[in-house]
């Protein structure tokens, strides 16, 4: 039968034929195929000037834009893994990284990780308002501190299936670019990696999200029963 794991994905990858989940806990899974089915939505800060400078400094994809904020100073706002590992990510890339946060919820191993950083961890406040001009220059926090600054960061929650769809090399709805490109088998453009749901676009119904993950499991284990009987 199936094994449930409670655990939130920070990484994924190929590794062979197969994929490798790189998990918060620590811990590594193998699969021979991937379902997302994780939905869309997007926790929003709901503050002043984070729905007028979104794509201005405001973002919501650490994968998809850390490469615009090379040489720049940064912030991510979160308090659990998705805000971890992409201050973890961007370090790669901004000059100066901040993670805002209220409390911390995360794993021992991470929080370890983080703290090893050159992150400056800002907690016990949370982001009153987003500044600027014609693009984003300061973050204001509930504290009565401002941080000057490039862009933010917004990772509410745990890291969502289209950043991990990205990292797999994923091809998105061309229309869109906001959903994971489908055929009716559910199947995307790497073999062995499914979608199923809201992930996958309109309609937005139970209906289309039950049956089409039906489809992805049936063709998620049947590319498996084949995988293993090549081998």
């Amino acid at each position: 039968g199936a094994q449930v794991m409670e655990d939130d994905v920070l990484k994924v990858h190929q590794d062979g034929e197969g994929f490798s989940l790189e998990l918060e806990s620590g811990s590594t899974v193998s699969t021979r195929t991937i379902i997302f089915a994780n939905g869309t939505s997007r926790k929003k800060l709901k503050v002043p000037g984070e729905k007028e400078f979104f794509g201005r400094g405001v973002s919501y994809c650490v994968d998809c834009d850390a490469n615009f904020y090379r040489n720049t100073t940064v912030a991510v706002v979160g308090n659990a893994s998705a805000a971890i590992d992409g201050a973890l990510t961007l370090t790669g890339y901004a000059s100066k990284v901040y993670l805002v946060n209220q409390e911390l919820v995360a794993s021992k191993e991470l929080i370890a990780k983080l703290k090893e950083s050159t992150v400056e961890i800002v907690s016990g406040t949370w982001v009153s308002e987003i500044a600027g001009e014609s693009d984003v220059k300061t973050l204001v926090l509930e504290n009565g501190d401002k941080i000057t600054l490039d862009g933010v960061f917004i990772e509410l929650g745990a890291k969502g299936a289209m950043e991990l769809a990205l990292e797999l090399g994923v091809q998105l709805d061309l229309d869109t670019m906001s959903h994971i490109d489908t055929n009716k088998k559910t199947e995307t453009n790497v073999s062995g990696v499914y979608a199923a749901g809201d992930i996958t676009g309109h309609p937005y119904q139970m209906a289309k999200a039950v049956g089409e993950g039906c489809v992805a499991g049936m063709e998620a284990a049947n590319f498996a029963k084949k995988q293993k009987r090549n081998e």
